[in-house]
């Protein structure tokens, strides 16, 4: 309940809202879950997903991807594109560098991290909801096993549906840019907000009550803060004291 404080009390007319410990996402409309998803989120640690509230502002089809500096360098992705050209071009990986700093991208294609679709959703936590190649992981029972982003699975389904939702495409259009296999970002013409929550209890797709493991251990430190006394001593007795002043002659009687 107290991470529901932490949320709008209007969701909007239509909006994405996932829960990251049930790894499940569902497309909301006029109150009616219409799809539901199942994702993949951060691994715990580091990488754990962030509660956000954001705005999706487009459909990309066909997205390159600019690999994160902690992947770049923490993982040595950059000199192992810079080491192994045949395998980093087969990647689609390429390389820049410019006084030092190394950067990589990955252009767009079957193998593309993000697969062929993700939502372009800006945050300062470079955080998003994307499409992947490696759909086998949605089988897994534990799916905390990104970099942070939210992989989804019938991606190019819900991209279909976000765009036509939003305004941006019809049906055809939406074909005719998948399959041009080109880099095309479909603006969101009507507000679509996206929420990342996190709830270890609460009504899972099917409606029942249900609980989720606490992945990311967040629960132990919330409930601590709701236990502790808002103020140092609730007895209302004070140490300080009391000086009887006689004969005053301020006071009335």
């Amino acid at each position: 309940m107290d991470r529901w404080r932490w949320l709008a009390r209007d969701l909007g007319k239509q909006y994405l809202i996932t829960n990251v410990p049930e790894y499940q996402l569902r497309l909301t409309v006029n109150d009616n879950i219409i799809s539901t998803y199942r994702t993949v989120v951060g691994k715990p640690g580091r990488t754990a997903t962030p509660q956000l509230a954001e705005i999706v502002e487009g459909v990309v089809f066909n997205p390159t991807w600019t690999v994160p500096q902690s992947i770049v360098v923490g993982e040595g992705l950059g000199d192992k594109v810079k080491n192994n050209p045949a395998w980093a071009k087969r990647n689609g990986y390429k390389r820049t560098e410019y006084n030092g700093w190394v950067g990589v991208v990955q252009q767009p294609g079957p193998g593309n991290s993000l697969g062929r679709m993700k939502l372009d959703m800006p945050n300062e936590h470079a955080i998003f909801v994307h499409d992947t190649p490696s759909k086998h992981f949605f089988n897994n029972e534990m799916r905390a096993l990104s970099h942070g982003c939210i992989r989804t699975e019938r991606a190019l389904e819900l991209a279909t549906v976000m765009a036509i939702l939003g305004k941006g495409a019809d049906r055809e259009r939406v074909i005719e840019v998948m399959k041009s296999g080109k880099y095309t970002k479909v603006p969101i013409k009507r507000e679509m907000p996206v929420y990342i929550t996190y709830f270890t209890m609460a009504t899972d797709i099917n409606g029942e009550l249900a609980t989720f493991k606490d992945i990311y251990n967040r629960d132990a430190p919330v409930l601590a803060s709701l236990d502790a006394p808002r103020v140092k001593d609730r007895s209302g007795e004070s140490d300080d004291e009391v000086i009887v002043i006689e004969n005053n002659p301020l006071a009335g009687g």
